[in-house]
């Protein structure tokens, strides 16, 4: 058999309304996390990785030519080992080819890297994303 509580004890006394805000506030912030995560989770696409490479600038560096550049990925997928292949041709004929390897181009960023040519690669190259693994 429970006790009922003494007239004038705390368990009597009505809420401060601070309680009465902080408990609205409160409902009100879950409320939105709980709508934002179900938002997100239904608009998200499970597509690949959408990769693409732009070269920002290409410096004369003792021992080569330093061409650094942009890979964007504007998927909601992280790519992991994007794998970045640089080419010089002289019309059809291919002069040289460089590659490198970035850990991680997360989702709708982007990731800086740079590659170095022995031959100049003014007006005579091109970056592309060849391959990634899935983190």
């Amino acid at each position: 058999m429970a006790k009922s509580p003494k007239p004038g004890s705390v368990e009597n006394r009505k809420a401060h309304w601070i309680e009465w805000a902080t408990g609205a506030v409160s409902s009100l912030l879950v409320m939105t996390l709980v709508g934002w995560i179900a938002y997100e989770a239904a608009t998200q696409d499970d597509g690949p990785p959408d990769l693409s490479v732009t070269i920002v600038n290409s410096v004369g560096r003792a021992g080569g030519y330093l061409v650094m550049f942009d890979v964007n990925n504007a998927a909601d997928r992280t790519a992991a080992a994007v794998v970045v292949r640089g080419e010089i041709t002289d019309q059809n004929t291919l002069i040289e080819t460089v590659e490198t390897t970035l850990d991680y181009v997360p989702a709708r960023s982007t990731a800086r890297g740079g590659l170095i040519f022995r031959n100049d690669p003014a007006g005579r190259s091109r970056l592309f994303a060849t391959g990634f693994s899935e983190p």
